[in-house]
């Protein structure tokens, strides 16, 4: 039994198997990312009304980045339960800045008649929600926590949806955050909105195909977060738009591993190909031209001088035969023998 043990070991590591962790919250399993990847912080907030578990977990990849980032709050209330049930309502629904806030950036936001079980989808601006002042300073303290301590860079950017349960004066609050600009690459805004804004998003394929793909995901975790909760009023998830009759776990490849950017992309990089092959063989054409016109240039020229040598040149037999003209001037007394000399070195000098 003991070698049978070692072997299997033996064969995950040789093999550099990695598994993620599962994080459960009652009888709730978050699965959560490669132990080999996974990177987390926690905090614990005790007060004399109750207590509290911040823990953040984030997916690092090789260019020390975050692909993904887990969010978990839990509170128990030990005290003041219908004083803590509206201190969240106030900070998640009422507050501008709250995640739950009706605003025109929110994609999607569902909701129970109480307001107790709800989730809501949209795109932020994560360095900015962290800047943010509010209630739950502990709360955003803990997420930068998480960059200072692993040396990671948090994304600027990222879609997001966000889970809650309160029951009294007791609170859980999951989130999930997804940096979407490790895949898609070309410019988020239009003007100073952002292509994910529900305004504009139907006029980007990109970001509405990877949008839909996130909620039908978010709305699935919901539905297993409002099921293994056992939360009595739950929100109606089923949707003409949404088929959720798929399992989490195939939702969740869907989403990871699709290149919401490969369409586009392919679009622009084979217009590029295109345009490239164009200049290229527009160059070539202007080259070929070119060496053709330098070679019947050349050629001209060389008919050119070939043509003036002859004209320039005497053949033999003509020089012989002026010579011999200028013999018989000079025998026949026409010509005196200086003026013989010098017109024949003259011809011969030519």
């Amino acid at each position: 039994m003991k070698k049978i043990v070692i072997l299997i070991i033996s064969f995950f590591i040789y093999c550099n198997i990695s598994f993620a962790e599962i994080l459960n919250i009652g009888k709730l399993k978050i699965e959560l990312f490669d132990d080999d990847k996974l990177i987390q912080v926690n905090k614990s907030i005790v007060e004399s009304w109750g207590r509290g578990k911040i823990k953040i977990f984030a997916e690092k990849n090789q260019n020390n980045e975050i692909n993904s980032l887990i969010t978990v709050f839990t509170w128990k209330g030990e005290k003041y339960g219908s004083d803590m049930r509206n201190f969240f309502l106030d900070y998640f629904y009422k507050n501008k800045n709250g995640l739950f806030y009706d605003n025109d950036i929110n994609n999607l936001k569902l909701n129970n008649d109480k307001l107790t079980n709800a989730v809501v989808i949209k795109e932020i601006d994560l360095g900015e929600y962290l800047k943010q002042k509010d209630d739950f300073a502990e709360f955003k303290r803990t997420i930068k926590k998480l960059s200072k301590k692993h040396n990671v860079t948090l994304p600027d950017r990222v879609i997001k949806s966000d889970h809650i349960y309160i029951k009294g004066g007791d609170l859980i609050w999951i989130g999930h955050m997804y940096n979407y600009k490790n895949v898609i690459k070309e410019d988020v805004f239009v003007d100073k909105l952002t292509k994910y804004h529900p305004n504009i998003i139907e006029n980007y394929p990109n970001f509405l195909r990877s949008m839909e793909k996130w909620i039908k995901l978010s709305l699935k975790r919901h539905q297993e977060f409002q099921d293994k909760l056992k939360i009595k009023v739950k929100i109606d998830l089923n949707s003409e738009r949404f088929d959720l009759s798929q399992n989490l776990e195939d939702l969740k490849n869907d989403f990871y591993s699709s290149n919401f950017a490969n369409e586009e992309d392919r679009n622009l990089e084979k217009e590029q190909k295109a345009k490239e092959e164009k200049e290229k063989k527009a160059k070539q054409q202007k080259e070929k031209k070119a060496k053709e016109e330098k070679e019947r240039k050349a050629k001209e020229q060389k008919a050119k001088e070939e043509k003036s040598k002859a004209e320039d040149e005497i053949s033999v037999d003509d020089l012989m035969s002026k010579i011999k003209e200028l013999n018989e001037m000079y025998k026949s007394g026409l010509i005196t023998k200086d003026e013989f000399e010098m017109l024949k070195n003259k011809l011969l000098k030519n």
